[in-house]
């Protein structure tokens, strides 16, 4: 492993393998798995409560399309550049959310205050600190028409006392990272707090600056092919954030040990995976070599 540190392994909203995502159950899997980190991602609801989803749009993920009462609140919208027709969580309120069922189970609609009370019960329980990833999904768009994200997630954020937890002991990634794909979003943010931030980033950014992002955050979020491709060597990428001062944290693992040693191997500084014991089985496996 060419990180300076173990690589983390970071629970994708959960463990989606196994469990809904964005559920508790699949949050409290992955901590029992072993993740050294939770990652979550967050929307707006009409009356301004954060919520746990991956989009804003619902139909993927609740059975509001067989729900005859809000048939009528099904729209087009421009997201973020992206055209997008389906029910939205800014225009529902949460009390409305609550209601709504999962296609295939009745997992109910989380907030962020939830998730932090989970992540702060389990540290407590097992003596260390849980860190938690959070994505911020279309800041900008919910900005546009009213919903103030920003002021909502910091004003959660230190309700919860979340400021504390950098100044924890223990590997650079146990506390809690704030992220986002919207590079306005998290350069506004990198002078709102003193939390660290992922710049996250795709294959249609072409070359990544990494002498750039180092301006503004702390860390890139590359998908994992920009960092090493299968049967090939590694990129260069993760070395070139790592000379800028930039942690790599890469998305999102879904297979086995193969593919998680690959991006270890390539320097990646943690992982986000949908089956969080497979690279926590890959550590394993490369801890006993190193120790034997």
């Amino acid at each position: 492993m060419a990180s300076a540190h173990r690589p983390l392994v970071i629970g994708h909203r959960g463990a989606p393998g196994y469990l809904p995502e964005h559920s508790l159950e699949s949050y409290r899997l992955a901590l029992r798995q072993g993740v050294d980190a939770l990652e979550t991602d967050v929307v707006m609801t009409r009356d301004g409560v954060m919520v746990l989803r991956h989009e804003n749009e619902l139909s993927r993920t609740t059975d509001v399309a067989s729900r005859l009462e809000f048939a009528e609140r099904r729209t087009t919208k421009v997201i973020s550049g992206k055209k997008w027709t389906g029910w939205f969580t800014e225009d529902f309120t949460f009390s409305e959310l609550l209601s709504l069922g999962a296609p295939t189970n009745s997992q109910p609609i989380i907030t962020l205050d939830t998730l932090l009370l989970l992540v702060a019960d389990e540290s407590q329980r097992r003596g260390r600190r849980v860190g938690l990833h959070v994505e911020v999904k279309h800041p900008t768009y919910f900005a546009s028409i009213g919903l103030p994200v920003t002021e909502t997630l910091l004003q959660i954020l230190a309700d919860h006392g979340v400021d504390a937890w950098n100044s924890l002991p223990g590997l650079p990634t146990q506390r809690l990272w704030l992220q986002s794909f919207d590079e306005a979003w998290v350069r506004e943010m990198s002078t709102r707090t003193d939390l660290p931030l992922v710049q996250l980033v795709d294959k249609k950014w072409g070359a990544v600056d990494c002498a750039e992002i180092a301006t503004y955050a702390q860390a890139i979020g590359p998908k994992k092919s920009m960092v090493r491709k299968k049967g090939q060597p590694p990129t260069g990428l993760a070395d070139e954030a790592h000379r800028h001062g930039l942690l790599v944290f890469v998305w999102t693992l879904k297979a086995g040990r193969d593919q998680a040693n690959r991006l270890f191997e390539a320097g990646v500084d943690g992982v986000f995976a949908d089956y969080p014991n497979r690279p926590i089985a890959a550590l394993a496996d490369i801890t006993q070599v190193q120790t034997a």
